[in-house]
């Protein structure tokens, strides 16, 4: 989440001195902000959920081969398409803006990056989906639903944004609800999905 938040900062806000230890758009634009940030946060949570349904509807158990088999998965997927788009030229993937200090996505780049967050997003709705009647000891499915109604929120926004306004890094107002969305995804839905466990932990130690 930390990395999507700093993404999000270097490619959204102009802030004075950003760059100077970033220096790029892509490792922000792509890396930080799409696969360790947004596409990450998505993967976690099917995986997560993937969990619930094998242990409390299939009753199956988890072990660490199948944490392994999610990791590599994950690394393998990450390496396809980010290591590609790496190597390609900027002109045609991220480019960045003296006179506004933010970065411009290319539009082939933004339809293939929101293209792999949409997937990855619409496979946790199934999963979601799937886990609709489980519920755990802090029964957390209702956070569950928080989180998917944010989530959704922020990522069909950003696509709206990119789509719709091109050179929307030009527009203030563009870049801070951009940026506003996506925090209130990331940094609200950690928030909650810990309070209810924490506070039962706290104040119902006993039934917890």
């Amino acid at each position: 989440m930390m990395l999507w938040c700093l993404g999000t900062i270097g490619t959204n806000f102009n802030v004075d001195g950003y760059f100077n230890f970033t220096s790029s758009c892509l490792l922000l634009a792509l890396w930080s902000r799409i696969l360790v940030g947004m596409f990450m946060f998505a993967f976690v949570h099917i995986f997560r959920l993937y969990v619930y349904i094998r242990i409390f509807k299939r009753r199956q158990k988890v072990t660490y081969v199948q944490y392994l088999a999610a990791a590599i998965l994950y690394a393998v997927i990450i390496a396809a398409y980010g290591i590609p788009v790496t190597l390609m030229h900027n002109k045609l993937t991220v480019m960045f803006i003296p006179e506004f200090q933010t970065c411009v996505y290319g539009q082939l780049f933004s339809e293939m990056s929101f293209g792999i967050v949409w997937a990855a997003w619409l496979a946790f709705l199934v999963m979601a989906y799937m886990a609709r009647n489980i519920n755990t000891s802090f029964k957390e499915y209702k956070e569950m639903l928080i989180i998917v109604v944010l989530t959704s929120i922020s990522i069909a926004y950003q696509t709206v944004v990119h789509h719709v306004v091109r050179e929307y890094t030009a527009y203030r107002w563009a870049r801070i609800t951009s940026t506003f969305f996506e925090y209130l995804a990331s940094q609200t839905s950690l928030v909650v999905l810990l309070w209810v466990p924490v506070y039962n932990c706290i104040f119902h130690r006993r039934e917890f």
